[in-house]
């Protein structure tokens, strides 16, 4: 039986209890959270015996094989390295970390100490998204040529810290449209990026001011709310973002779509095209349903822990390997470092 450890009792800590209730062959032990009322609230509803006010006694408390940890991302490293340093493997929820740097340390503990860390980009197990990597491994979409990406929203996720950057480290792309930069790149086999030149800017309040639940929420936001991005990568393909919290259309808007030598496969609707005899054929491959996030985002994030559940008792690989999140977060530091000079620069992604 793995025993499981989840840090933070918020929305993303209690869909991660609620996952593992499924999941053959783990159990959550113990949680934690500096908010006692909701730990205790968590822990009560789910029957969990162990828990804690933080990570350092969780983790002095019992020997845990797994740790998922469900906090924002300037937490992020020290929760990953003390796991590790107590003997646990790792599920971190993106934002992967505040930046690239610290994402690195993430990934050289994990190594030194022989465990596994894996990156909460859920998306990745969606029926949507395991359609068209399979399409791909199958050889039928030819190499990659472009890809576009974004996430727009009508308004900011107020439900966490998102939009203080210092907590966050980023806003519309870090903590939202990164899922689908992901995706992308993962879709794409992710090649090795080289330059970037990117945009941002925040709108609030005049935009969506009226949205803030309080003063002191209104007063903390100093996030991106609108980015755009352009990434050359070393092989000629290149990548286009789009990332909002302040669109004005109503609802949610995240998709991506990548045009390769032999088809053009879209993420949301889902939808593959290929180039026929006699002119463009669909190619769409079958799914049980259309995504609704409503239902998908539980199940991909089940997915998910039952992919690191596998990889720790039997040695099956990761579908989200730390490599492949450290070029993601590369990007994302990327864009911001152009956005800020004003200029095209680098991607350091090792």
């Amino acid at each position: 039986m793995i025993r499981v450890g989840v840090v933070g009792c918020g929305f993303q800590g209690r869909v991660h209890v609620d996952s593992f209730r499924t999941i053959e062959g783990a159990e959550v032990v113990a949680v934690c959270d500096r908010d006692e009322q909701r730990r205790d609230a968590l822990a009560d509803e789910f029957g969990i015996a162990g828990r804690h006010a933080g990570h350092e006694e969780l983790l002095a408390a019992g020997d845990l094989d797994l740790v998922t940890v469900c906090t924002m991302p300037d937490t992020h490293r020290e929760i990953a390295l003390a796991a590790f340093a107590a003997g646990a493997h790792v599920l971190c929820e993106k934002p992967f970390a505040i930046d690239f740097a610290q994402a690195r340390e993430m990934v050289e503990a994990a190594r030194a100490a022989d465990r596994l860390l894996s990156i909460g980009f859920n998306m990745r197990f969606t029926d949507n998204a395991q359609a068209l990597q399979a399409f791909v491994a199958e050889g039928r979409a030819g190499a990659p040529l472009y890809a576009r990406a974004w996430g727009k929203a009508g308004e900011p996720p107020w439900w966490g810290r998102h939009h203080e950057k210092a907590v966050s480290g980023g806003g519309a792309l870090a903590s939202t449209a990164v899922h689908l930069v992901d995706l992308a790149l993962w879709t794409a086999g992710f090649p090795r990026p080289v330059s970037v030149s990117g945009s941002t800017a925040t709108a609030f309040p005049v935009k969506r001011g009226r949205t803030a639940p309080s003063e002191a929420q209104a007063a903390a936001y100093d996030v991106d709310d609108l980015v755009s991005a352009h990434v050359r990568f070393e092989n000629g393909f290149w990548m286009t973002i789009e990332g909002a919290w302040v669109w004005d259309r109503p609802g949610w808007d995240y998709s991506f779509e990548l045009q390769a030598e032999s088809a053009l496969l879209e993420f949301d609707p889902l939808r593959v095209t290929v180039e026929g005899e006699g002119g463009l054929d669909d190619a769409t491959p079958a799914t049980e349903r259309p995504i609704d996030w409503s239902l998908d985002f539980p199940i991909s994030v089940r997915r998910e822990l039952e992919n690191v559940v596998r990889a720790i008792a039997e040695g099956e690989p990761l579908v989200v390997r730390p490599e492949e999140a450290l070029v993601t977060q590369a990007i994302t530091d990327a864009v911001y470092r152009s956005a800020r000079e004003g200029a095209e620069v680098r991607v350091e992604a090792h």
